[in-house]
């Protein structure tokens, strides 16, 4: 008995001396850098994204595996380094605290005027709920980390879509997320469509920002889906 107490004791102690692997060591990010290793849409979208904002790979590539989420929390992290102005590795210090990225909207003194911007009618499900109280509270940040995922991807497929905040809203509603609409407007290179505009960005763009992560923590007047 005395030794199997023991052997307990000492796996245990030896646990705690074992470094904690991060939820996504190992994994490759080479199709946020180049599009050549794009194999879907989220990975797709994701790459447009990196590209637009110009972050350097020496940079970003580092902090990534400390996100957990890269599909959701990464388009948040450099939509607001954009935002704010402040580096990305700060953004990513805030989320890794576990704050809720409303918490984190407030922190960086973003005003959530920016999630709607393009939206001026009820889009309908899944974030007609939080259109309908931003407008009651405008300066209000009470959303779901879900809606903030989901708008802040309907800001950013303006870009790559051409089509208005409202009617990349409206067809989620319809079950198309935003990264599919990206994708069927530009072309799917995996799939041997060219990509219109597509290029890699594994070079030297700019380089002053970083990235994020944390866990979720939706609020009352969340309502939505964050695709």
């Amino acid at each position: 008995m005395r030794i199997r107490t023991l052997s307990l004791a000492a796996a245990i102690a030896l646990a705690t001396l074992l470094p904690v692997t991060p939820a996504q060591a190992g994994t490759s990010f080479d199709f946020l850098f180049n599009v050549g290793n794009v194999s879907n849409d989220n990975q797709y979208f994701l790459n447009l994204m990196v590209g637009h904002y110009g972050y350097d790979r020496q940079v970003l590539e580092p902090v990534l595996p400390r996100v957990r989420s890269v599909d959701n929390d990464l388009p948040v992290v450099l939509f607001l380094a954009h935002e704010s102005g402040r580096p990305v590795d700060f953004i990513v210090d805030l989320r890794a605290r576990g704050l809720s990225w409303s918490v984190v909207f407030t922190r960086l003194n973003v005003s959530p005027s920016v999630l709607f911007t393009g939206i001026d009618r009820d889009p309908g499900p899944p974030y007609g709920k939080a259109w309908g109280y931003w407008k009651k509270h405008p300066k209000s940040l009470a959303y779901s980390d879900n809606d903030i995922v989901g708008l802040v991807k309907v800001q950013a497929g303006t870009r790559y879509a051409r089509a208005t905040a409202w009617d990349l809203a409206h067809e989620r509603g319809r079950g198309r997320p935003v990264a599919a609409v990206v994708a069927d407007k530009k072309g799917r290179p995996w799939q041997g469509k060219p990509a219109k505009g597509a290029k890699s960005h594994d070079g030297n763009q700019r380089g002053d920002h970083g990235n994020g992560q944390g866990d979720q923590h939706g609020n009352p007047h969340g309502h939505g889906a964050h695709d």
